[in-house]
């Protein structure tokens, strides 16, 4: 929990201060590569592929799953979710602002919206933000952590 507490902490520092240049703004092509990539893993149920996109220690942290650490046991979450509530689901992943931290370390955030039949058998969406920890290897950008927040559900009527 210290690690993902860290991370997160981190990342909405780094974010929240406002202080990175214009250029940090600036739309990265391989940042918006990696999010088509992961999202048509995602919607393949490949949950091997997912799992590439982390490093080998990488921390990921959600409402569902907690904090889960390190690239197998990433992989054996997305198993889990693709065998059961995510089964055939689809995700949408809009690309924000990215802050660079270091030469080959970023902090990236943006939105995800997942579409697909519920466990109910009725149709679901589920949407939120999230908070990449990035760092640079080979020239690919690849996740060290991960936050992902669901929205706050709307106010009943």
């Amino acid at each position: 929990m210290k690690i993902t507490s860290m991370v997160l902490a981190v990342s909405v520092a780094v974010l929240g201060a406002g202080l990175a240049p214009a250029w940090a703004q600036a739309k990265d092509p391989a940042l918006d590569k990696l999010a088509a990539d992961w999202a048509a893993a995602f919607a393949k149920g490949d949950a091997k592929a997912l799992a590439g996109f982390y490093t080998e220690n990488a921390v990921r942290a959600s409402q569902e799953a907690g904090t889960v650490v390190g690239r197998a046991a990433i992989e054996k979450e997305f198993v889990a979710n693709f065998a059961g509530p995510w089964k055939g689901a689809k995700i949408t992943i809009k690309v924000g602002s990215t802050h660079p931290v270091g030469t080959d370390i970023a902090v990236n955030e943006g939105t995800w919206e997942v579409s697909g039949t519920g466990p109910d058998g009725k149709p679901m969406t589920l949407k939120g933000s999230y908070v990449n920890t990035l760092v640079k290897k080979g020239g690919a950008w690849v996740i060290a952590g991960n936050a992902a927040v669901p929205s706050a559900p709307a106010p009943a009527k």
